[in-house]
């Protein structure tokens, strides 16, 4: 299978080599775990690699969210001058608005989706949040209708996509609702667990599909310049030692 590079360091030598290209991948976990420098690092590789990108936030304003990004030294805002990023969309609470005053349905919003893709030859695709996205759904089987949906879309194009997903704090979920696992092809967990008054940062490969990839749980630090995985090195490491 043909794999990229993830753009966060130390991250492929868990996946065995890269991210499977053309697939839908899960990046999950709680507030504050990093999932969107995560897939910031995704976005700014591609760009390094000439690939085509779209960033879709249900989140934030697009104004906000280049300014948090600058802060690890990933500038948005250059790479969409270079027409090698469009970033889309808005908090999700404009989104829910426009929805309701045009009966809009899960086709037309994937579709908007889909026209953006197509229109700048997008190989490499984040949706932040897919929470967000299925919040704009009435029940669990629209959420789920639509997930599959948009999915599949994503996998025609032959886009490699990542999409986070925010998890309830204090639980062993890898998803919001309990389906969301299911219809992707990977999951990327991101912790962070307390001990002894501070919190210790880990990430691991839940499943995915086609490749062989670490089963362990592996530590992870958000730094100045942003994310980075250590391979070889398990969570409280330094306690075991003791």
């Amino acid at each position: 299978m043909d794999r990229i590079l993830s753009g966060v360091p130390g991250m492929d030598e868990l996946l065995g080599g890269g991210l499977p290209k053309g697939r839908t991948i899960l990046v999950s976990g709680a507030c504050g775990t990093g999932k969107t420098i995560f897939v910031s690092h995704f976005v700014q590789e591609g760009v390094k690699q000439n690939e085509n990108c779209v960033y879709v936030t249900f989140e934030q304003m697009k104004e906000k969210l280049n300014e948090d990004l600058k802060e690890i030294g990933i500038d948005f805002s250059r790479m969409e001058a270079e027409d090698k990023l469009t970033v889309v969309g808005g908090p999700v609470g404009h989104i829910k608005f426009f929805k309701e005053k045009t009966k809009a349905n899960m086709f037309d919003i994937s579709n908007e989706i889909k026209e953006v893709i197509q229109e700048k030859n997008a190989t490499r695709v984040v949706i932040d949040s897919i929470n967000l996205f299925t919040m704009l759904f009435e029940n669990d089987l629209e959420r789920r209708k639509a997930m599959a949906e948009l999915t599949s879309m994503l996998e025609k194009l032959n886009c490699t996509t990542l999409l986070t997903c925010e998890v309830r704090e204090g639980t062993k979920d890898i998803s919001w609702y309990g389906f969301e696992e299911f219809v992707v092809d990977g999951v990327i967990a991101l912790y962070r667990i307390f001990f002894e008054n501070s919190f210790e940062r880990a990430i691991s490969v839940v499943k995915m599909r086609g490749i062989e990839h670490s089963h362990s749980m592996k530590s992870m630090q958000i730094t100045k310049d942003g994310l980075i995985v250590y391979p070889e090195q398990e969570p409280f490491h330094d306690v075991k030692k003791e």
